[in-house]
């Protein structure tokens, strides 16, 4: 049997619909959902896969949620109207295993979830298309240096972000260069501000409304 969690703001909904998807299928259970990816951890209850919906109702950044999950070992699955691409490359590069659409199928929905319960990436055609019109603006950022970029993006000064952040000014500068580095390796150099803005909408970095500056984080 595979434990199944759900991470959904609309859980009650979401979570009845998969429910319906999955009852001819008794080794698919959703054992625990949550409105958030912290919820749901608090719950410490073992888990083979979690089904996740990109926008969520605490403004948090798909590319921290599947990192977390990740770091407690579980495995991410995107449920998702697919309308946010930026979202998606977010997420994927973070390393959700797959994607499911909510206008998928149920039997599509199903063979997603047990694919990738089971280890399988799940790239779909639609998957596949997100992905494949990423233009290379896309570097492996740590998430750090994400909410530098996505602050500066937003057109946060160097001394805001470091104020925001809590970091040295200096520190700041110093992250921006780097974040302008690793663009370099990818054969883009001097990279102005509206560049560098682009840039980071293009890669996932910066997406409102979900991105949501908080003083002192």
């Amino acid at each position: 049997m595979w434990r199944i969690g759900v991470v959904d703001d609309q859980r009650d909904f979401t979570v009845s619909a998969l429910r319906s998807y999955l009852a001819p299928h008794p080794e698919l259970e959703i054992t625990v959902a949550a409105a958030t990816v912290p919820e749901l951890l608090t719950l410490d209850v073992a888990l083979d896969l979690v089904v996740l919906d990109l926008l969520l109702g605490d403004g948090s950044a798909p590319f921290d949620n599947v990192t977390a999950l990740d770091a407690r070992g579980i495995p991410t699955l995107l449920f998702t109207s697919g309308e946010e691409p930026e979202l998606v490359r977010m997420a994927a590069r973070a390393g959700a295993r797959g994607m499911a659409k909510k206008s998928d199928p149920p039997q599509a929905v199903v063979e997603a979830i047990r694919a990738a319960a089971n280890g399988e990436s799940v790239v779909s055609p639609d998957l596949a298309t997100v992905l494949d019109a990423d233009p290379a603006f896309a570097p492996n950022l740590s998430p750090q240096l994400q909410r530098v970029l996505a602050l500066y993006a937003a057109g946060e000064s160097e001394r805001d972000i470091a104020e925001l952040m809590e970091l040295k000014p200096n520190t700041v500068k110093g992250y921006l260069g780097r974040i302008r580095a690793q663009y370099a390796e990818l054969g883009h150099d001097d990279l102005s501000r509206s560049e560098l803005k682009r840039a980071a909408r293009l890669g996932g970095f910066v997406r409102r409304p979900w991105f949501q500056p908080r003083r002192g984080s």
